[in-house]
């Protein structure tokens, strides 16, 4: 390695720490902008809608919380699409439907031909069905955290978007651990990106919005060229479309969470991830640029970190007398982000994953260098 090279590597991890440095101002934690939601006396009529797709066990498992949240049984119903399910979701959920009044469900025959891809279609069947304006969109695999969660998420009747926090189970293992800290990093970002007034995704498994804004994306022939040939994108794609800084909010009240069964191979995380990751190039130019720029100036940290560390900065090998500026920044940004992580960790019950934080953002350094040719590439991955 040259020592020309070696400059130049050295001035562009100096820039890159700039960049990463001046991001963090962007994802800092803000309690006052995302620890509330604004109470009111008077509760809301509200939708709750799940597609469900062979979740018989989950059906079983989780729906009750859904079903038994304390909130009056008047002013919300339970939508459950049944997804030309193969297993016994049907007999299940018409057992559930014999004690709960307020659960309707809608089936999907297997012979049915589909005119959306993914989930989107069994999601346009529940809205569709849907008797109230508040729509609270939540999975079949994961269940809230609270009995308010209802009451909480549907009482900020100001914002007709509110983005929640979908977290994991938390089970042992290298896997979960990534997955419980890629998902709060997913967080970070959306989240920060919203209270700036550049909202661009949320997470189908806790999003809730009015149906009414919906109504103007019929006649919108280019949004829907690009939503009926994507495999995902019904909880970033149409939050792009509809969401902007006066209508939308973002609730990280920790009664307001919901918590999912998280993949437990590697190979079935791997499969999920690249599915949804197909719409992130039709994002906003300014919030692709944003996020891409992030993802490339992280990556670079970790990348010309290391390489700087390794190589001799005297181009003596062998001799570690290196650049205390380039230990001084790389820590520096490290410690700074980790110290960050830890108040958005606080908020998000993520505390267990906070020692972890390091070795999660080296992983999501390679991981943004491995997912990224499918960020550009068709994908048109079915959604079970």
């Amino acid at each position: 390695m040259s020592e020309y090279l070696v400059h130049f590597l050295l001035l562009s991890f100096y820039l890159i720490c700039f960049i990463q440095i001046a991001f963090l101002i962007l994802l800092k934690f803000n309690k006052k902008q995302y620890n509330h939601s604004q109470l009111f006396n008077n509760p809301i009529p509200v939708s709750i809608i799940i597609c469900a797709k062979n979740e018989s066990k989950n059906l079983q498992q989780f729906l009750p919380f859904v079903l038994e949240q304390d909130y009056p049984k008047d002013l919300f119903e339970v939508i459950v699409v049944n997804d030309q399910s193969t297993d016994n979701s049907t007999e299940i959920l018409n057992d559930f439907a014999e004690k709960y009044q307020h659960l309707h469900i809608i089936n999907i025959p297997t012979d049915e031909v589909k005119t959306l891809p993914g989930k989107k279609y069994a999601l346009s069947k529940g809205i569709e069905a849907a008797k109230f304006e508040r729509l609270l969109l939540t999975d079949a695999d994961c269940k809230p955290s609270f009995n308010k969660w209802l009451s909480i998420a549907s009482k900020n009747q100001k914002s007709k978007i509110i983005l929640g926090y979908g977290a994991y189970e938390t089970k042992p293992g290298l896997l979960n651990k990534f997955i419980r800290w890629e998902t709060a990093n997913t967080c970070m970002q959306y989240a920060s990106y919203a209270a700036m007034g550049l909202p661009y995704m949320g997470v189908g498994r806790n999003l809730s919005y009015d149906k009414s804004l919906l109504d103007g994306l019929k006649n919108d022939a280019g949004f829907q060229e690009i939503y009926s040939h994507t495999p995902s994108g019904d909880d970033d794609l149409l939050i792009c479309k509809i969401a902007n800084k006066e209508n939308t909010s973002v609730c990280l009240d920790k009664n307001t969470f919901t918590v999912s069964v998280p993949q437990l191979t590697w190979k079935a995380w791997w499969k999920q991830k690249t599915r949804h990751s197909s719409t992130g190039k039709y994002y906003p130019a300014k919030v692709k640029n944003l996020l891409g720029l992030y993802a490339l100036s992280h990556s670079l940290y970790w990348f010309l970190g290391i390489v700087l560390v390794l190589a001799n900065w005297k181009l003596e090998i062998g001799n570690w007398n290196l650049d205390f500026g380039i230990w001084i920044l790389f820590l520096l940004r490290l410690f700074l982000y980790w110290f960050n992580a830890a108040k958005w960790y606080h908020q998000l019950g993520e505390k267990k994953i906070l020692l972890f934080y390091p070795l999660g953002d080296l992983g999501w350094a390679i991981y943004n260098v491995l997912l990224s040719p499918y960020i550009f590439w068709k994908n048109r991955q079915s959604w079970k």
